[in-house]
């Protein structure tokens, strides 16, 4: 049983946030591997306008403070900026700090008896 706040966030932090160890490849005979991924397919203004819609409005604010309600409600006059926003991201292998910037809030599931399980979060 842990009780200490340092464990609790280790446990959390192993449950949530993982990490892979190296595969042994050693048993593999000699190929070659292309690093490179080939993209030939543009971002469309249908894909932009169909993402924008599906996401939740009242959903939490991503890292650039503009709501999902306001993205939709300027849709018409964005619709062609964002697509050759991401379409240029992709282009010139360049991608805005926002989109890299993540943040996890790990919650309580409701009801469970006792919170010292990491599966209960």
């Amino acid at each position: 049983m842990t009780t200490t706040f340092e464990k609790k966030i280790e446990i959390l932090r192993e449950k949530f946030f993982f990490s892979f160890s190296q595969a042994n490849v050693s048993d593999i005979a000699e190929s070659f591997i292309s690093l490179t991924v080939s993209f030939n397919s543009r971002i469309t203004e249908d894909e932009v306008k169909q993402t924008i819609k599906r996401v939740k409005a009242d959903k939490a604010l991503n890292a650039s403070d503009i709501s999902n309600r306001a993205l939709q409600a300027s849709l018409t006059e964005l619709i062609s900026v964002l697509t050759s926003l991401f379409n240029a991201c992709i282009t010139h292998k360049y991608h805005l700090k926002q989109f890299k910037k993540t943040q996890t809030i790990v919650l309580r599931k409701s009801k469970k008896s006792d919170y010292i399980d990491s599966k209960t979060y």
